[in-house]
């Protein structure tokens, strides 16, 4: 795999640190386009027990879509 940019593996590392659910919604806004990349390094790298939370809304054309919401187990506010 090739190297990720340290600095978003720290800003996801942080939020999920600071108890925030973190969606792939959230992460574009920072910059981030593989956030699922960042939360393999997260798991499996660093060993950061963190879940994911199997989500549905409604898209802005009436649709229902799935999404994931990650969640570090024992966070801030969890």
């Amino acid at each position: 795999m090739e190297s990720m940019d340290n600095s978003q593996i720290s800003l996801i590392r942080e939020k999920l640190k600071n108890g925030e659910r973190v969606t792939s919604m959230k992460a574009f806004l920072w910059g981030i386009t593989r956030l699922s990349a960042i939360i393999y390094v997260l798991r499996h790298d660093e060993g950061m027990n963190i879940i994911t939370n199997k989500c549905q809304t409604t898209n802005r054309y009436g649709h229902t879509t799935n999404y994931a919401e990650y969640v570090l187990v024992g966070g801030a506010n969890t």
